[in-house]
């Protein structure tokens, strides 16, 4: 035909086909953006595989969005807040622009990866009269800086052995120990989701944490005897991980629901953001980090009871029967039906209601008082209360905790406080990690039964390591083997 010597396609924006050259930039920022925005590709692709529901993507796909935007920032003209004739006359009115002038507008935005219309020409409204102190939620929440504790955490050093080549294997802990990790992050954390229940993957973040807290317990010599999680997969997915790095998979995983997160009720699945916006901040901190405060409960028939779930209604045991969700049950299926009392929702409380008891009747001493290394791999709110049990924080501090994922916590059995692993990166953990605001009971001095201060979290955090010339003389005479006597 006439017209197949021009080239064209049906959804493409005319300005790409007016101006030669600007698709291959628009081409040339997508790549950067790929490539220095976090998750950028996954999300703005039409298919991932990772799994997610609509709503998670939809969020995912907003706050890519909002990453994108704050990479392109970074490019903006630094004098571009000083007053300059955009065209207007002070009141957004639109005036007879110079064609050339516009494209040339339009050429920079692009450039700086801002998406420009020659046919809706952008202009700056007058913002003198507004105040710039102003600050959004998201403004705010960037703002707060680092929570400040008086107690310095225990770090345990980097072996030797490890930082000197040469000195032999990392010596194995033998001792009686708990490590609990809470689990990588998922898609729901990552989202700002309430989650409780629900059962969700790792997010391949969460992977990569799980992963490196593995790498990181066998770097310092930890080994277990025996490993508990929860019933819910990211917590599962994270020990099989960790155990995997410490090559210890045949190691029996003992699974129970009472170390299951805190059953969110009808918030469960719902975004933290919107539920602070319609409730408030003092409903919300109270629904969410509350001690004594349980969330809306969800109805006997919403896909988030868990006595719609096969793996309580079938393998669930240990809790008694519910006479009125028995017969509601019963009703419904025109049969007799019987159903164990199980949560709708649930406060701090509620939760460790069933997971204290299962941590000193069969935890304590089927494997503690045994000798037994221990490794919990459960979520936020179970670990919270194990903390606050263990470390004996206050009810009206401990909605001040904050668990980071994927972070192994080791409770030292022997001087009863809370020990942290050097990572090697030189960086002050307490600033790398979030703890919250009572950060400072978690992290009390570590003493022996004897009152003396514990050997081990004698470190300091501090630059790159120099060797003096003595150190090095030190090193090399241990290194060197003993003369046999002639």
């Amino acid at each position: 035909t006439s017209d197949q010597k021009t080239v064209s396609q049906v959804h493409m924006k005319g300005i790409f086909l007016e101006k030669p050259g600007l698709l291959k930039q628009a081409i040339k920022r997508e790549v950067e953006w790929c490539a220095n925005v976090p998750d950028y590709e996954k999300v703005m692709s039409r298919s991932t595989k990772a799994a997610m529901s609509p709503l998670q993507r939809s969020l995912s796909k907003l706050q890519a969005e909002r990453e994108v935007q704050d990479y392109a920032a970074q490019f903006a003209d630094e004098g571009a807040d000083e007053e300059e004739d955009d065209g207007t006359d002070g009141k957004l009115t639109l005036v007879e622009q110079d064609e050339d002038k516009v494209w040339e507008k339009g050429l920079n935005e692009i450039e700086d990866g801002e998406y420009f219309d020659p046919d809706h020409a952008k202009f700056d409204e007058d913002t003198a009269l507004k105040d710039k102190t102003t600050l959004t939620d998201r403004d705010e929440e960037e703002l707060i800086a680092p929570l400040y504790t008086a107690n310095e955490p225990c770090v345990t050093a980097m072996p030797a052995a490890m930082a000197v080549p040469g000195l032999g294997p990392v010596p194995v802990k033998r001792e009686a120990l708990i490590v609990m990790i809470r689990h990588g992050k998922t898609e729901n954390n990552k989202l700002g989701l309430f989650t409780g229940w629900d059962d969700v993957p790792l997010a391949n973040d969460g992977v990569v944490e799980a992963k490196e807290a593995g790498k990181l317990l066998k770097l310092h010599g930890f080994e277990f005897d025996a490993v508990y999680t929860s019933w819910l997969s990211r917590a599962i997915e994270t020990a099989w991980y960790v155990m995997d790095e410490m090559d210890c998979l045949w190691l029996p995983i003992i699974k129970s629901w009472r170390l299951n997160e805190r059953m969110y009720g009808d918030l469960t699945g719902l975004s933290k953001a919107m539920v602070k916006q319609r409730h408030g901040e003092e409903q919300f901190m109270a629904w969410r980090r509350g001690y004594a405060v349980n969330p809306p409960p969800v109805s006997s028939f919403s896909p988030q009871y868990p006595g719609n779930d096969i793996r309580y209604t079938k393998y669930l045991k240990d809790v008694r029967i519910s006479i009125s969700e028995t017969l509601i049950r019963s009703i419904e299926s025109n049969k007799f039906s019987l159903h164990r009392k199980l949560p709708k929702s649930e406060s701090l409380k509620d939760c460790m209601d069933r997971t204290i008891p299962f941590f000193t009747e069969q935890i304590m001493p089927e494997a503690i008082n045994k000798g037994k290394r221990v490794l919990i791999a459960s979520s936020e709110n179970a670990i919270r209360g194990l903390l606050m049990h263990l470390c004996e924080i206050p009810e009206d501090k401990i909605a001040g905790l904050e668990i980071p994922n994927g972070l192994p916590l080791i409770f030292d059995m022997n001087s009863k406080c809370i020990k942290l692993l050097d990572d090697g990166s030189g960086e002050d953990l307490l600033e790398k990690y979030n703890f919250g605001a009572s950060a400072s009971y978690l992290f009390r001095p570590c003493q022996n039964p004897d009152g003396s201060a514990d050997d081990a979290c004698d470190f300091t955090f501090s630059d790159a390591p120099v060797l003096t010339a003595l150190d090095k003389e030190i090193i090399e005479s241990i290194r060197k083997p003993v003369e046999a006597n002639v």
